[in-house]
């Protein structure tokens, strides 16, 4: 067996990795040749740990009980448009992750462990605590790998949520399709907000200061991703807000894809709000209608 190049192995795997279920394959004898170099190649060894982490995210996203979506029983209805560029930049991401892993020693299969993260499977318990450090701004350094996995990882849990049903969950296709159009607008948001050389990243904390999810923003566009809420009760919402000097100013409410919650937003050129300016960025349970101020149930200072 000819061993594989670098290049053409790595080419291989990018294609596996962004299939649901492909790294299950490693180990057929269809995949032989690009087993043998996952094994000898400690940069593709290292992508293989990295997508199998984000694999767990996702299985975690999905849910559980009789509404759970199982990526193996999807059909495509109404596939997302998801950026070329985004592809490339999640990969980049996946190749940067630190080195703490468990090493491949042989050419056995590599089998994807069943999902058992709990809802926060964002958090510092699944992509590693000494990762998670202060949000940095990419002008001048570099912001940490995982942290900008962080909003990469949520945004494939809710695309592959919202990529179709079978046809006999005909009663779940209305709510999937508008699912599908807001996912795709928060995509490409997110694939801008990435582009932008000046994006920031912070972490959104409980009060327990556990790390519950993600906001990234750009000088234009901000995201907004968390798997630690459950859906809010009849006749409630979660408002985004901003707090400066003990004054809020709401910005948005957070929709529910599976298990992941997420608001996207544009700053206009007459926007008054700037994220530069500081404060607290929070969200908080408030009633559809009358008077809001709640405590925040999540928080990030847009200080950091």
């Amino acid at each position: 067996m000819t061993p594989l190049g670098h290049a053409e192995a790595h080419e291989r795997l990018a294609d596996l990795v962004l299939e649901p279920g492909g790294l299950e394959r490693l180990g057929t004898p269809a995949t032989d040749e690009l087993t043998a170099h996952v094994v000898a190649c400690e940069t593709c060894s290292r992508e293989v740990h990295a997508w199998r982490r984000t694999r767990d995210a996702l299985e975690a996203s999905l849910g559980s009980g009789p509404d759970r979506l199982d990526l193996g029983d999807l059909a495509v209805d109404e596939p997302i448009a998801v950026p070329a560029a985004l592809r490339g930049t999640i990969l980049g991401a996946v190749r940067d992750l630190p080195e703490t892993r468990t090493a491949i020693t042989s050419p056995a299969p590599v089998a994807v462990p069943a999902a058992t993260l709990g809802p926060a499977a964002l958090g510092p318990a699944n992509l590693g605590p000494a990762a998670l450090g202060p949000a940095t701004s990419t002008a001048g350094r570099r912001v940490p790998a995982v942290r900008r996995l962080l909003p990469l990882v949520a945004v494939l849990a809710i695309v592959a949520v919202g990529t179709g049903l079978l046809a006999d969950q005909s009663g779940r296709l209305d709510r999937a399709r508008q699912e599908s159009a807001a996912l795709e607008a928060v995509t490409a948001t997110l694939d801008r907000v990435l582009s932008d050389p000046a994006h920031r990243v912070v972490d959104l904390r409980g009060a327990d200061g556990t790390v519950r999810g993600s906001l990234s923003w750009s000088s234009r566009d901000l995201v907004v991703l968390t798997t630690a809420l459950e859906p809010p009760p009849p006749g409630k919402v979660y408002r985004c807000w901003i707090e400066r000097d003990g004054v809020r100013s709401p910005m948005g409410q957070l929709w529910f894809a599976g298990g992941t919650a997420f608001w996207s937003g544009s700053l206009e050129e007459w926007a008054t709000t700037s994220f530069p300016d500081g404060g607290t960025f929070g969200i908080s349970l408030e009633p559809v209608s009358g008077p809001a101020g709640n405590p925040a149930i999540l928080a990030a200072d847009l200080g950091d």
